[in-house]
């Protein structure tokens, strides 16, 4: 079930962990730095992109690699306690070093469940609310963590890492 946006938004406070993506489908977990009435300052928890959101829109234009790159916040969704200690020690531990941190099982337990768990509870999209009873895509239930295959772990670990850019995913 999609959440109302302008509510989602409007909720996000500092510290608070949200989610975004891309047009080729990079994952944007994100950290509230500043909240003010038009935007939201944020950066995301694993390579340290400064990212500033409209608060309205709820979409970011950085300038990553050379180009501007659409950031759209698509979930607010509050995640576990455990989950959110995991996300937060990483964005310190990013935010300390010089990308060589090596993730703890926590962390990459945290990867994993992120990588389901937004995408499974997603705010409506503009496009969304201009179509009546139109659906983007089914929304699915995180599986287990533990069910899951080694190959299937890091593929959803290495989504939160994707460099963001224009290009669609294939």
């Amino acid at each position: 079930m999609t959440t109302d946006r302008k509510a989602a938004l409007a909720a996000i406070a500092v510290g608070d962990l949200f989610h975004a993506t891309t047009p080729n489908g990079a994952s944007l977990i994100c950290r509230a730095l500043e909240v003010t009435g038009s935007t939201i300052r944020a950066r995301t928890v694993t390579s340290q992109y400064a990212l500033e959101f409209d608060r309205a829109m709820g979409v970011a234009t950085p300038e990553i690699h050379g180009e501007r790159v659409p950031c759209t916040v698509d979930s607010v969704a509050s995640v576990p306690n455990e989950i959110h200690e995991a996300l937060l020690g990483l964005d310190r531990a990013e935010s300390n070093q010089a990308g060589d941190h090596k993730l703890t099982k926590s962390e990459q337990r945290a990867l994993v469940f992120a990588a389901l768990f937004y995408p499974a509870n997603p705010i409506a999209q503009s496009w969304e609310m201009m179509s009546v009873d139109r659906k983007v895509g089914p929304v699915h239930d995180p599986d287990d963590y533990d069910s899951l295959t080694n190959d299937q772990k890091v593929d959803l670990i290495l989504v939160n890492y994707l460099i963001p850019t224009n290009e669609p995913k294939s």
